[in-house]
């Protein structure tokens, strides 16, 4: 039987990460996986703070081959080859059922949110096939013990036995430390019988694959005559939004000719399949007219219900990543960042308190800030969600979640502090957004609005949201035209 201080369960690029940094601290450590690289992953839309806190890592525990995915202009410089797309901002698009896509002057229908100032600073999608295979190899030419298609069972002894099976081979290793990357299996909260978080504010389930051929919306824009001459940046070259009566659509587009793309459906209302929803849409449709699924290799995932967390998130022994933790909606892109941040703080309690009293305080204050964090999201995703029935209620509900992104951006990169994600540990804003998740729910349930209401509600969101906003949100020179939005840095990435 081999010993390792820490073992790791799944090596996407957060359990591959996460190995790297802790031998990096000296540990010995093991990643498990039961499949193999490279295979369909979704989730794959970066953020400025998915860039500062990579960089940070890199920087910190000396993984210079990191450094050039914090942005796309070194990404296609020192690795060409590892697929990925540029990403400019956020853009949106607010579409009615069985009704021609239509805009006016004052972009009543259109939102843009610029996040870095050119292409070659531009964050990225990550084409998780690829990125996670290259997180994958350099675990491989590491001294990290890397084991893929393994079968195994847990069992909780003095630390952590594994056992198991790869490829008609025993396995046997003993931990004293067991760290959860499996994401949705969660294989350790399971064996250990922790209760399951079921109270959520968002409902929502999705329908999603990779697909080629996909039109540009820029393109159908373009025959449709829509004037695109005030958007900051071509709208595909974004994490792409379409705002729907029953949710969003998302597209994701990368430099290999893959889109992603994944209807995310309000579970309160009927259920419709793919085919039934695109013919509610005509702009999207024509989008997808000549497309094709070329991932996964069975055909479009859908999804029952995707939110989901644990009670508890660490013990003395254990402890998972944030993916593991919970999830609530793909909306505001949160995955990669939130994972960093919770890699990053992970990493800081074993490297300060491995042999230490503390280790279990401090790995009880791991677990609750990762529960912080979750409602908070859930919060902010809910609010989009509940004010989705007229988009200027929309616009407000989305400029929370960039006041909490640059917010949290601005301290990571001007005061050199390190918040919860999204300035989860900052209550007074936890409370604005509460407050105003039960005015948009309020609202919600009415059936008439005047525009003046509509008006003062979005007047309203600005004035509670002041503190937080550093970057001119609500007072755009153009209508819902962001030209950057992204905290200064004090050096370019």
């Amino acid at each position: 039987m081999q010993h390792f201080d820490v073992v790791i369960l799944g090596a996407g690029f957060g359990g591959s990460l996460t190995a790297l940094l802790l031998d990096r601290i000296g540990l010995s450590v093991a990643l498990i996986d039961r499949g193999k690289h490279p295979r369909f992953s979704i989730g794959e839309s970066s953020t400025p703070a998915a860039g500062y806190l990579l960089q940070s890592l890199s920087q910190k525990y000396d993984l210079p081959q990191f450094q050039p995915f914090c942005k796309y202009g070194t990404w296609q410089q020192a690795c060409p080859d590892v697929g990925c797309g540029v990403k400019r901002g956020f853009s949106y698009f607010v579409h009615q059922p069985d009704l021609r896509f239509q805009t006016d002057t004052a972009h009543g229908s259109e939102l843009l949110v610029t996040a870095n100032l050119s292409e070659t600073l531009a964050d990225t999608h990550w084409y998780r096939a690829d990125v996670d295979e290259f997180f994958a190899k350099q675990v491989q030419d590491s001294n990290v013990l890397y084991l893929d298609q393994t079968e195994i069972l847990l069992q909780r002894t003095d630390g952590w036995q594994i056992s198991g099976s790869r490829n008609g081979e025993e396995v046997s290793l003993q931990a004293a430390f067991l760290i959860d990357a499996s994401g949705a299996a969660g294989l350790v909260p399971r064996a250990l019988g922790i209760r399951p978080q079921t109270e959520f504010a968002t409902r929502s389930r999705a329908i999603y694959g990779h697909f080629r051929d996909v039109k540009l919306w820029d393109e159908v824009l373009e025959q449709r005559q829509v004037d695109c001459s005030d958007y900051p940046f071509a709208c595909d070259l974004a994490a792409l939004h379409h705002v729907l009566q029953e949710g969003w659509m998302w597209q994701l587009r990368f430099n290999n000719g893959i889109t992603s793309a994944g209807l995310v459906l309000d579970e309160r209302q009927a259920g419709m399949d793919w085919r039934q929803m695109l013919a509610r849409y005509p702009a999207i449709e024509a989008q997808f007219a000549e497309a094709s699924v070329v991932g996964p290799e069975t055909g479009l995932v859908t999804t029952g219900r995707l939110q989901r967390g644990w009670t508890q998130c660490a013990g003395n022994d254990w402890a998972l990543l944030p993916h593991t933790a919970g999830f609530i909606d793909p909306l505001h892109s949160t995955g990669i960042a939130q994972t960093l941040c919770g890699i990053e703080r992970l990493v800081s309690v074993l490297e300060q308190h491995w042999k230490t009293d503390s280790r279990g305080d401090q790995l009880a204050d791991y677990s609750k800030s990762l529960q912080i964090e979750r409602s908070l999201i859930d919060g902010l995703v809910a609010c989009c969600y509940r004010s989705r029935f007229d988009f200027n209620l929309f616009t407000a509900s989305t400029l929370i979640y960039f006041a909490a992104a640059t917010s949290f951006e601005h301290q990571r990169s001007q005061e050199q502090k390190q918040p919860l994600f999204l300035c989860a540990d900052d209550s007074e804003f936890v409370r604005t957004v509460d407050r105003w998740l039960q005015l948009v729910s309020d609202w919600e349930q009415q059936t008439r609005f005047a525009k003046a209401e509509i008006r003062q509600a979005v007047e309203q969101a600005e004035r509670m949201l002041t503190p937080w906003n550093r970057v001119g949100l609500f007072q755009p020179a153009v209508p819902n035209m962001y030209y950057y939005t992204a905290a200064p840095e004090l050096e370019p990435r």
